[in-house]
């Protein structure tokens, strides 16, 4: 059974379909430059016993006055200390881009408290020990907002709003600045099971590097392909949840339909 979010924890977490019956809290983390709105949809494709959390990072829509974070070290230790109370029910916990990092660092404190999480699912980005980092967070702004015109990552009418796009590239940057200077050489494994998803023509998370996730856990691997680029799952829920509740190993009739994707080579 789940329980009500601290103060603290609702800061952090935002639970847009609370279920006081479910048994399992689904956590996501958005990627670089994203909110808590990256997952508003996916409630509705949830079934009962799944009670959807989504991570609000600092430094955006209603904690923009807050700091932003500027280490994974931070991000992590204060994502898992709102997390960890709710240790007595399952949680599962899905990341996306710069969000599957965290999400790994987030599970490997719950493991170290000797309550790993039932399952992590990791999206569109290489294995800590993989990534080669990056010096985009160094460049001047227009090397930046170029960066993200060319991934689509943010609605594009946002670069005809100049007050707008100057709210938010100094958040951007901070995220890119946690991103590319995280790199674990020697990630430990966790006893929990992972699952990749990656977009079939995602040329920043090409086919080779997903296998190199199995290497941190003991337990069940899994890769899935889905249609689409480093974004496939921008407005696809109705493909991309499912998938998940079947990650998990829960399934309900409400979400026995077609994913859109194929199961990897390393199933």
């Amino acid at each position: 059974m789940t329980t009500p979010l601290s103060d603290r924890a609702a800061r952090w977490l935002r639970t847009p379909r609370p279920k006081p019956s479910a048994s399992v809290r689904l956590i996501c983390l958005a990627h670089a430059g994203g909110a808590a709105s990256s997952y508003q949809d996916w409630s509705p494709h949830l079934p009962d016993n799944i009670e959807l959390s989504v991570v609000q990072y600092p430094g955006r829509h209603d904690r923009i006055a807050e700091p932003c974070v500027n280490s994974m070290d931070e991000m992590a230790d204060e994502i898992a200390a709102v997390v960890r109370p709710q240790r007595w029910q399952d949680i599962v916990l899905f990341g996306h881009s710069m969000g599957a990092a965290v999400a790994y660092e987030v599970a490997l404190r719950h493991a170290e408290h000797g309550h790993p999480p039932r399952h992590l699912i990791v999206s569109g980005r290489s294995a800590p020990h993989r990534h080669p980092g990056g010096d985009l967070h160094t460049q001047d702004d227009d090397a930046l907002v170029a960066e993200l015109r060319s991934m689509s990552a943010t609605d594009q009418a946002v670069f005809d709003e100049p007050e707008l796009l100057a709210l938010l590239v100094p958040m951007i940057r901070a995220d890119y600045r946690l991103i590319e200077r995280y790199r674990r050489e020697a990630p430990p494994r966790i006893d929990t099971p992972i699952t990749v998803f990656r977009g079939r023509t995602d040329d920043r998370f090409p086919p080779q590097e997903a296998d190199f996730w199995r290497e941190l856990t003991s337990r069940r691997f899994d890769h899935r392909v889905f249609e689409g680029g480093h974004f496939y799952l921008r407005d696809r829920a109705h493909r991309v949840v499912p998938a998940v509740v079947q990650a998990i190993g829960t399934t309900t009739t409400a979400c026995r339909t077609t994913d859109g994707g194929a199961r990897g080579a390393g199933t």
